[in-house]
């Protein structure tokens, strides 16, 4: 049995893993990848632009949690078959499905926390719907 570490959102994840059990591919929307891009962008033009690069480093490690326990982030009451999982250290979630059969999570939208919530699940819905 492989014994995983990770430390998210400040919170020790300890979890095992049976050798030969799923990891699913994972994957941004369109829509999703200039999301980020403006946030590397808007980070990047900050005081320390190495932030950019930090926050993709912490998306990168979200999603390789991700594709070891797609369950892990929090159901979205509000749309059936969205989940979201916080982006260690910055203010935005990433919201994501789970399509068991393909084997395959997409991130469908990264949220900023401060944001209007109930305009942001109208987007989430059409994107979601854009998926089948």
């Amino acid at each position: 049995m492989l014994t995983l570490f990770s430390q998210v959102s400040g919170i020790n994840m300890v979890g095992n893993m049976e050798p030969g059990e799923t990891i699913y591919n994972f994957r941004f929307s369109p829509e999703t990848q200039e999301e980020l891009a403006e946030i590397v962008e808007y980070y990047s033009t900050r005081p320390n632009p190495d932030n950019g690069k930090r926050f993709l480093v912490k998306v990168e490690t979200v999603t390789e949690l991700l594709r070891m326990w797609p369950e892990v982030g929090s159901v979205l009451e509000q749309l059936e078959g969205v989940r979201s999982f916080p982006i260690p250290k910055y203010p935005y979630r990433l919201y994501y499905t789970i399509f068991r059969d393909e084997l395959e999570i997409i991130g469908i939208s990264v949220y900023h926390t401060k944001q209007d919530l109930d305009a942001f699940i109208e987007k989430l819905e059409q994107r979601k719907a854009k998926l089948g």
